[in-house]
């Protein structure tokens, strides 16, 4: 402020001006500042000294559909308590977002998109600089200036040292390369002045005054990134921007897989405060008038986690507590990383000091959900009918009617113990309340011929090789159909490791990795599958049998493969645990789920979206990983798979790809390959992964295709499991809404923001189907309902309805917050 305030009287081009690119430092300079200070902000904003823009972070495509919406949160605070404009979301230095990003930006209140892209170790999906719309799965479009290089000016040019000798060759170039395109119909160049992590700096006058001064062509002009936009906006004239539609999948995601534990976690703790903010609202709105249950403050609900009865809830902080969490979540899902020389100096103080610091945002969030799972949960407990002594209370936030197997754990000092339990016929959005189920006892059964053992329910019959530890035959009785590959490297389940052929000549193996890069396909890789150690366990616990198998593989010392098969349920999950050795040397791990399927589709779950990968994409954006949220389906038109991950994102379709850098996506069988680690780039992330790791997986097969709305229920419901804890409450089964559709979808509750006696209800369409749904109140009492948007800022529009069922339309694809207001409040 001070050094644009220094030429507040300046109209000259090289007039100094600021962008802040990301919202959060502005938020947090704006909550500290004095009354003086926010007044000058908003006077240099006003006189297009400085300009702000409404995205969060520069983020990555871990960051989940309800993290988007705190994302955009703070643009509430900048137009209403502020006065400020917002329309721009900028992102620098990533390579792709979410397809589901943009109705979201729309109902934000957001109709422009910046990508200061970093083309480096991936492709940008058109020609830098373009202007395109893209348009969301529901219609809606937003504006996208892709931009060229964000450091071009700073880094490549020296433009921010004051000078513009090193900025005269490349400029040239680039004007003169830009004025022969047909496809270009601006008369101005937009170039971010820009550093990693830079302050701001004066410098850059001396360069524009200096190119101005020798009369180069076309003249510099210092602008904020809304006078930038604005220009560009009155140069668009119907039908002169393409229109594209898809995921801009990141070529950068392979990172997520450089730090599994912590990304495991982060995908844990989005699931606990989506728990921990439902409960807090049945326990203040929804059950606030039962009658308090004075026993249940005696002693706090156990909650699978350490903790005395000391625990004294915090009323009237519960959404600053959120906002904290989902901040630390937003912070490690952000783009930063490591530092520079994570890989040339992994045990330099400066390498582990970056690591510590971000892994522990992650590790406090988790503890941050932890306790507001404690804090509301406390309250239910209170709320919920009582009983003479204690019982298992699951709650379900999920929109979906399911039975699940939920785990139990108990400890003490000296011991902790831990057990699954399948629950059937949870209610949606609900609770039940049973009895301890009594343990099962474990009886060991014979499965095992020779080096095979074979387990079969009503639905499947599998046959588990013991030396490769994978699932070989899978016989799908329904189908009448055998659903593994036999030419694939290993079976279902079959651990792989990947490493870098050091006989290769490849440069990113002798010169630097940094030659890792698109345009220096390979290097080559070895992959070895484990080996089974001949030991296994088959087991049968009530209506369960779980079957463990023992393996080995380079760096892994040891693997755990466990296979559960329910007598009911035509699901199989997989659990695959193992120990891991560091390696400095470029390297992967997978678990492979080679199912047999020609020519297959593939369809992925993004970000408050499903694409069909290769498909809904932007051009040139990564075919050969993708980072998605918890599901996937594939289907040959006749059968189709469902198949989740619930702790690592990261996969590869239809076979190995690391290295090869397609432009196309070319599938020819139905594999899904689990990417669980790897450490390819070669700066910022980290250097080798070691230690014991668990993941789980989840598939069913059938006949026929599958929709967008079974897609996005298989993922929730894997992805999100039930939540447990132990409380003096009455058996039963507690309902209080039911929405009469299966493909619009409650996909989050919560209280309101301004309003804490608002309940807030996310509806989303997920099957592309236009339609009128129906919400019923199923408690005492009358309720009315009005549409608004997740920002919470819409006037408000009263729904149709006789006090207790109202009728809602929805669009395809379309998502709306609604408001409920129960009598009582």
């Amino acid at each position: 402020m001070a050094l644009c305030e220094l030429d507040s009287d300046d109209t000259s081009a090289s007039a100094f001006r600021w962008t802040v690119e990301i919202s959060r430092p502005l938020v947090e300079f704006l909550n500290h500042a004095s009354d003086a200070d926010i007044r000058l902000f908003q006077s240099l904003v006003a006189r297009e000294r400085i300009s702000l823009t409404g995205g969060y972070l520069h983020m990555t495509q871990l960051i989940g559909t309800e993290e988007y919406r705190h994302f955009f949160l703070p643009v509430r605070d900048l137009r209403k308590r502020y006065s400020l404009p917002v329309s721009i979301v900028q992102h620098g230095d990533i390579n792709g977002l979410s397809w589901g990003s943009v109705p979201l930006m729309r109902e934000a209140g957001l109709d422009t998109l910046v990508m200061a892209l970093n083309p480096d170790h991936g492709r940008a999906p058109f020609e830098q600089p373009s202007a395109f719309f893209w348009e969301g799965p529901d219609g809606s479009r937003v504006l996208v200036w892709l931009s060229i290089h964000y450091a071009n000016a700073g880094y490549f040019w020296k433009l921010l040292s004051g000078r513009i000798d090193d900025a005269l060759t490349p400029i040239s170039a680039l004007i003169q390369q830009t004025e022969q395109r047909t496809d270009y119909p601006f008369d101005c160049l937009i170039v971010h002045a820009a550093f990693d992590n830079m302050m701001p700096d004066r410098k850059i006058i001396d360069a524009v005054r200096e190119w101005n001064a020798h009369s180069h062509l076309p003249p510099m002009r210092i602008v904020t990134m809304d006078q930038a936009i604005g220009r560009i906006r009155t140069q668009i004239t119907p039908g002169s921007l393409p229109v594209h539609r898809g995921e801009w999948a990141d070529w950068w995601a392979h990172g997520h897989a450089s730090s599994a534990r912590e990304v495991a976690q982060s995908r844990s703790t989005r699931s606990r405060l989506r728990t921990a903010e439902f409960t807090h609202a049945l326990a203040r709105l929804v059950y606030a008038a039962e009658t308090r249950n004075a026993d249940a403050m005696a002693a706090p609900p156990y909650i699978n986690w350490y903790g005395g009865d000391n625990f004294l809830p915090h009323p009237g902080q519960w959404e600053s507590q959120i906002r904290s969490a989902y901040d630390k979540l937003l912070l490690f899902e952000e783009h930063t990383w490591g530092s520079f020389e994570s890989i040339s100096r992994p045990s330099s103080t400066f390498t582990q000091t970056h690591w510590s610091q971000k892994a522990a945002l992650i590790y406090g969030a988790e503890s941050e959900a932890h306790f507001l799972n404690r804090e509301a949960i406390s309250a239910l407990a209170q709320r919920l009918p009582a009983a003479d002594e204690k019982h298992l209370v699951i709650i379900n936030p999920l929109p979906y009617r399911r039975d699940e197997l939920i785990t139990l754990v108990t400890s003490t000092h000296t011991k902790t113990q831990e057990r699954q339990i399948l629950v059937e016929d949870l209610p949606p959005l609900g609770i039940k309340v049973i009895p301890v189920p009594q343990t099962d006892a474990r009886v060991e059964i014979e499965a095992v011929n020779g080096d095979v053992a074979i387990l079969e329910n009503a639905f499947y019959r599998l046959e588990v090789d013991i030396q490769s530890a994978s699932i070989v035959s899978l016989y799908d009785k329904e189908a009448g159909r055998e659903w593994v590959d036999k030419e694939a490297l290993g079976g279902i389940g079959a651990v792989v490791y990947e490493e870098a052929d050091v006989t290769d000549s490849h440069p990113s193996i002798h010169t630097h990795r940094r030659h890792f890069h698109p345009d220096t396909p390979g290097p080559r890789f070895i992959r070895t599958g484990a080996v089974g150690t001949g030991e296994i366990t088959v087991l049968r616990e009530g209506s369960r049998q779980m079957l463990t198998v023992a393996s080995h593989a380079p760096y892994l010392p040891w693997i755990k493969l466990t296979i559960t098969l329910c007598d009911h349920q035509k699901w199989i999950d997989i659990g695959v645990s193992f120990q891991k050795n560091e390696n400095y040397r470029m390297e992967g791990v997978y678990v492979l789920f080679p199912f047999a399927m020609d020519r297959p589709s593939f369809r992925l779950e993004t970000a408050n979206a499903i694409f069909e990968a290769g498909k809904e994409q932007l051009p040139d954006t990564c075919n050969d990983w993708y980072s998605i949220q918890h599901a996937a389906a594939i289907s040959d038109g006749h059968n189709s798979v469902l198949w989740a991950t619930r702790e690592a994102p990261l996969i590869q379709i239809g076979g190995f790809h690391t290295g090869e850098w397609n432009r196309e996506l070319k599938l020819s069988r139905g594999h899904i390959y689990s990417w669980l680690m790897n450490n390819l780039y070669f700066t910022n992330f980290k250097a080798a992964q070691g230690g014991p790791f668990r993941f789980d997986f989840r598939f069913t097969t059938r006949q026929g295709e599958v929709t967008n709305s079974e897609i996005t229920r298989w993922g929730d419901t894997f992805g999100n499991p039930p939540f447990t804890y132990m409380a003096g409450s009455a058996p039963g089964t507690y309902e209080w809404i039911e929405v009469n559709s299966e493909h619009v979808i409650v996909d989050y509750v919560r209280c309101g923001i301004d309003n804490q006696n608002a309940l807030i209800l996310r509806l989303r369409e997920t099957a592309g189907k236009a339609g009128a749904v129906t919400v019923t109140w199923k408690r005492p009492g009358r309720i009315r309902v009005a549409h608004t948007d997740f920002l919470e800022q819409r006037s408000r529009i009263a729904a149709a309805g006789d006090d207790r069922s109202f009728q809602i339309n929805l669009n395809a694809y379309e998502q709306l917050t609604i408001e409920v207001l129960i009598e009582e409040n």
